[in-house]
């Protein structure tokens, strides 16, 4: 089972970083609903945890794409409402390995918000660390390591206090220079896809 699932994680994951940037590509005709469901407040999703999905983290692919096990099923998770630099770009490396600490080979819970055009499943990631009760929000503490961008053209499904907290976050980082904002001139990932042409 072990190497069936290596296997399927070498074919689905794309070459490293250095070789070639990430070449999603919308499947033409999909008839995937990309509809995002609302999401809750931070309050109710906290307290309803045990309701949500789990999974094992197989492999990170990059700072804002994982592949997981959902029982026998490997699923592909794009996190929700962020955007990491990408492989080739400046700190892309860097926002992967900091997605790896937070969660490789962990266990984590899933709070799914839908499929994207790539048929990714779009999720905020919650993960326990072991000097604290209360789980981490991943998607949130990627902004507050500076390690990605609030992408508020895609997160209106949020509660404007989800929304608020994303905002400070990066502000925040910002205005400490932590992270990619540290770096001489951060170029946001859609922009930098752009001149690339992926």
């Amino acid at each position: 089972m072990l190497a069936l699932i290596r296997l399927i994680v070498r074919t689905l994951a794309q070459p490293p970083a250095r070789q070639r940037p990430r070449t999603f590509t919308p499947v033409a005709g999909n008839t995937w609903d990309t509809t995002k469901k609302k999401a809750q407040s931070t309050a109710y999703v906290l307290a309803n945890l045990e309701r949500l999905p789990e999974a094992k983290v197989i492999h990170v692919v990059d700072g804002d794409s994982l592949i997981v096990a959902k029982g026998r099923h490997l699923t592909m998770i794009r996190l929700d409402s962020i955007d990491c630099p990408e492989g080739g770009q400046d700190w892309g490396d860097t926002a992967t390995y900091g997605l790896i600490k937070l969660v490789g080979g962990r266990r984590i819970m899933l709070e799914e918000h839908g499929l994207d055009d790539y048929g990714r499943t779009l999720a905020t990631i919650y993960v326990w660390p072991a000097d604290r009760e209360e789980p981490t929000n991943v998607n949130e503490r990627m902004v507050t390591l500076g390690h990605a961008w609030v992408m508020r053209k895609y997160y209106d499904h949020l509660p404007e206090e989800r929304k608020a907290k994303l905002n400070r976050l990066e502000v925040w980082a910002r205005s400490k220079r932590v992270g990619l904002w540290g770096t001489e001139n951060p170029i946001p990932p859609w922009q930098w896809r752009r001149k690339q042409g992926v």
